[in-house]
């Protein structure tokens, strides 16, 4: 079933179990990279209320389709959301100073780029 959000001047209509769904089943088959295994391991402090946000999509936090670094603590991460774009607002969407970027997709989903964003680095190696 789909749901009407509204954030700022955009909005969607989101399958929220759906998504939930297939986030979870990308949190089974995470990377094992310095980079991902940072990323997991300090989204959630770092950015407190970016769970609740993405939660509202059906988002599994520790799901992402896509995390690419930028440089070593620097993150950019998509998800991939079951619904529609309706509106595409002229307002740059953010939680706290994460943006937060719909990427219009076919085959009835879309993108939610999150970031970049700036974590902390916790891991013992540092890549190159």
């Amino acid at each position: 079933m789909r749901e009407a959000i509204s954030i700022a001047d955009w909005q969607f209509h989101v399958d929220r179990e759906a998504t939930r769904d297939y986030t979870m089943k990308c949190s089974l088959d995470h990377c094992l990279c310095p980079y991902c295994r940072n990323y997991y391991e300090t989204v959630d402090t770092a950015n407190p209320r970016l769970r609740s946000v993405l939660e509202g999509f059906g988002i599994f936090l520790d799901g992402p389709c896509e995390v690419m670094p930028l440089e070593h603590n620097v993150i950019l991460a998509a998800y991939r959301v079951t619904g529609t774009i309706v509106q595409t607002g002229n307002m740059r969407l953010y939680v706290d100073d994460v943006p937060l970027i719909p990427e219009k997709s076919e085959n009835g989903t879309f993108l939610l780029w999150i970031g970049p964003m700036e974590l902390p680095w916790v891991q013992a190696e540092v890549p190159e």
